[in-house]
Order: structure tokens, then C-alpha cells, then sequence
């Protein structure tokens, strides 16, 4: 009986984590005929079947999923066993990033120092909601997540990141009537379009129940998936919408948008950096370290919890 390889055994894994033979196949940069072939040089050398059929699907055995949970700790022993004090001085491989596009804002800025910290490491951005996010990165498709708010599945391990303050803002060019005339709050909440990112983003709730205690009227709710085009919209004279502070300092700046109300405290998000339970490459845990640090000095630590918040009145 031939002996377990690691090799094979790696492979076992990594289908335990993706789910599926094509899947472990690209992520090992191999053939899904080259996978079976290893599982079938496995089975032979454990003695047992490591699959059995669900339908058109194969499931890990008992015993197969009691030797995925012994030999992945020691899978990541050998890998940290020949990962010498130079190869973790000059890390160096492409990492797979998903973030959305208020992440994005913050990550170009930090990019110059990340470079330094790490100049032989490139990457792969990909930006959407974090509900699709949380997917890839519980499929292998990513090495990293950044999102909004600590993910809630054990399966993933979140760093704090920074917090980034979101606030109701409006086109300047809204504040005054046809008339010239000062227009209240009320009125522009009651009659403005009132813009929201889309339903499956994490700030989708949270928006529609400040609106609701701000009184405004949730018939004149929309949506957009993307907060370049949201604050496009918005600037130009098409409604209120909840922005983050760090994408439109210039506008603010420049006068072109103004907060709703100036006294109304800002919705405050804890970014996170989240990855894999499993995820055991060096390289990943270094850019999580140095984006950690990176992020902490850039957007500072979490903020205490935000002030309840009270029904605006109208000015007089």
C-alpha cells in the first residue's frame, strides 16, 4: 500500500473547503482528471472511500472529513516550516482582495505604503456588495474581504480595520426654492428623492431607519449599487442620499454638498478585514497585518457607539 503524499492530502483539503473537484483543480493551478487522480492514490493509501454520492453530488465520508480536520494543521505546520525568516521578509505572490468601493477610496490611499511594506506582492481587486463577497470569499475566490461590520459565521476570522462615518448630504442647489426662499429639512425630505444603496448592501437597513425617524417620506425611497454614480446623482440636484464623508470630502469642500443637517451625528461603520478560517498562506497574513496597520493609522479605531437618534424638528 503506498504511502500518504502531501500532495494528495493538500488536494483532499482543498476540495473539503471549495466544495468541489473543477474548484480545487483551479485553485491548485492543475487538471480536474490530475484531482481524481490524486483522490483515487489516496483512497488507495488510506484504505477507505473518501466520497460518497448525495444525488449528482459527492459528499466527504465520515472518515474522510475526520482526516481533513487532522492533517489541515499540520498542512499549515510544513507550509510554515519552510517559510525561512527571508521568504517572510520578501513575501511575494498576487493576493486576491474583494472591497467596495468606500474601501476602494481608503485602499488607494494606503496602496504607496502597502507597496513599501511589501514590494513583491501584487494584486487582484474585485469590487461589489459584500453579501457577494462573503461568498467569494467562502468559496475561495478571494483572499481577503474587506466589508462593512464584523462578518457573523464562524467560519471567517475579521480584523478591525477603521470606521468611516456615513452622513444624509444634499446638493447645495436644493436648499432654496423657485422662489429664492430658504427651504426647510422637512421639505426636503418630504419631497426630494432619497437615495439608498442597494438592498443587499449592509447600509441598506440602517438608511431606511434613520429616514424613517427623520419623518421623511419612504414612498420617495430609491436605490443605486454604486456610490460614484449615487454621488453623481445627488450632486447634481437629483435628491438626499446617505454618503460616506471620506468619498465626497471635496465636494463638501467646494460647496457643491451639504449635510441635510449639520447637527444630525453621523452614522459611524467598523470596517473589517475578514479571510478564511482555513486560509493558511504566509503572504495572506501579511497583507492582513500590513493592512491593519495601515488602516488603524489612515481612518483611526472604532468610535464609541453613536448617539441615539431623535426627530429632527423644522427650523423656524
Amino acid at each position: 500500500m503506498p504511502r500518504p503524499n502531501l500532495v494528495n492530502a493538500e488536494t483532499l483539503c482543498m476540495i473539503a473547503k471549495l466544495g468541489s473537484f473543477r474548484a480545487a483543480a483551479e485553485r491548485l493551478y492543475t487538471s480536474q482528471p490530475a484531482v481524481s487522480a490524486r483522490m483515487r492514490e489516496l483512497e488507495q493509501s488510506l484504505g477507505f472511500a473518501l466520497f460518497e454520492k448525495r444525488g449528482r453530488r459527492l459528499e466527504l465520508t465520515v472518515p474522510a472529513r475526520r482526516f481533513v480536520e487532522r492533517v489541515e494543521p499540520l498542512l499549515l505546520a510544513v507550509e510554515d516550516a519552510f517559510t525561512d525568516a527571508e521568504a517572510v521578509t520578501n513575501a511575494a505572490g498576487t493576493v486576491r482582495i474583494g472591497m467596495g468601493e468606500i474601501s476602494m477610496t481608503w485602499f488607494s490611499r494606503v496602496v504607496p505604503e502597502l507597496r513599501r511594506a511589501l514590494p513583491r506582492v501584487s494584486y487582484e481587486i474585485e469590487l461589489d456588495l459584500a453579501v457577494k463577497l462573503q461568498e467569494h470569499l467562502a468559496s475561495g475566490a478571494l483572499d481577503i474581504a474587506i466589508v462593512a461590520n464584523r462578518l457573523r459565521d464562524d467560519q471567517f476570522i475579521c480584523t478591525p480595520l477603521g470606521t468611516t462615518r456615513m452622513s444624509w448630504m444634499v446638493s447645495s442647489r436644493l436648499l432654496t426654492d423657485a422662489q429664492g426662499q430658504p427651504r426647510s429639512m422637512q421639505s426636503l425630505l418630504r419631497t426630494e428623492p432619497l437615495w439608498c444603496v442597494s438592498r443587499p448592501s449592509g447600509f441598506f437597513g440602517p438608511a431606511q431607519d434613520e429616514l424613517r425617524a427623520m419623518g421623511a417620506n419612504l414612498d420617495n425611497v430609491c436605490s443605486c449599487n454604486r456610490l460614484n454614480s449615487l454621488i453623481e446623482v445627488v450632486e447634481a440636484g437629483g435628491g438626499i442620499a446617505q454618503l460616506p464623508e471620506m468619498m465626497v470630502t471635496e465636494q463638501v469642500k467646494a460647496g457643491t454638498l451639504v449635510p441635510v443637517d449639520p447637527d444630525l451625528e453621523p452614522l459611524t461603520l467598523e470596517f473589517t478585514l475578514a479571510t478564511h478560517r482555513n486560509q493558511g498562506q504566509a503572504v495572506v497574513r501579511q497583507v492582513v497585518q500590513a493592512l491593519a496597520r495601515l488602516g488603524k493609522a489612515a481612518t483611526g479605531r472604532p468610535r464609541a457607539a453613536r448617539r441615539p437618534l431623535t426627530r429632527p424638528t423644522a427650523p423656524a
